[in-house]
């Protein structure tokens, strides 16, 4: 068994893999020491990726088994895709791992990554497997958050379970703004690509991808572990699984 990590800004998500397929995923962000003997105990992994956006990872490397092969994303890691970015190793980890998850699952195929997470981040990457470049604006909480901090005013609102027609106070006036307008964005994105490559398929995942796909009438896949899926096509790759 292969254990994959991701540690991004706001939480840390595993994926148990077996037989090159995700057996088990969730969010470890809360785990024990205890937490983590319990999860070994019922699944002995053996190796360990790490792609590590915001948080340490020093602290959940310490629960981990001794004889455990604990290995990271990092400058030397090589990717199932080239890249016309300036510096691969600048493209977020996380980037990285979303597009090889998506290679692995639409090999051969143009496609069109949007991660709905801390940032939204858009990523394109042709047939042959190579990433032109994509785009990153600000996530959806992040858009909530923006307007409480940068105005002296304005409330901090929750995200809209569902989004009003029109604002009738300052809660719903900023619902209807942040939601409406990411959505848009999403959309004039797409056809953006779209008349600059044509047709592909469109990947969305993230936190906020359960939400937005029932919102935008695009035809998009979901898929809540593509960067985990990404992860484990990194570890693999690279042959870190056959040490």
């Amino acid at each position: 068994m292969h254990l994959v990590l991701d540690i991004g800004n706001t939480q840390m998500k595993y994926g148990l893999f077996a037989n090159n397929g995700l057996a088990l995923s969730g969010v470890c962000t809360e785990w024990t020491q205890q937490s983590w003997d319990t999860f070994f105990r019922k699944y002995p992994f053996s190796v360990v990726l790490i792609g590590s956006v915001g948080s340490s990872s020093k602290q959940v490397v310490n629960y981990l088994p001794e004889n455990t092969r604990v290995h990271y994303v990092d400058n030397f890691t090589k990717y199932p895709f080239s890249s016309n970015y300036d510096n691969l190793n600048t493209l977020g980890i996380d980037r990285r791992a979303a597009i090889s998850g998506a290679i692995s699952l639409y090999p051969n195929q143009p496609i069109l990554v949007v991660d709905a997470g801390s940032c939204i981040t858009y990523d394109y990457v042709d047939a042959s497997g190579l990433h032109h470049g994509g785009a990153i604006a600000p996530g959806r909480v992040m858009r909530y958050q923006a307007l409480h901090l940068c105005t002296h005013g304005l409330p901090l609102v929750a995200p809209a379970l569902e989004i009003p027609s029109l604002g009738t106070s300052t809660k719903t006036s900023i619902q209807l703004g942040v939601e409406a307008g990411l959505i848009a964005e999403i959309k004039s994105h797409i056809e953006t690509f779209t008349s600059k490559f044509g047709n592909f398929t469109t990947i969305l995942t993230g936190g906020d991808a359960d939400f937005l796909i029932k919102k935008i009438k695009n035809s998009i896949f979901a898929n809540a572990d593509l960067n985990l899926i990404g992860l484990h096509c990194i570890l693999t790759f690279n042959g870190l699984h056959e040490e």
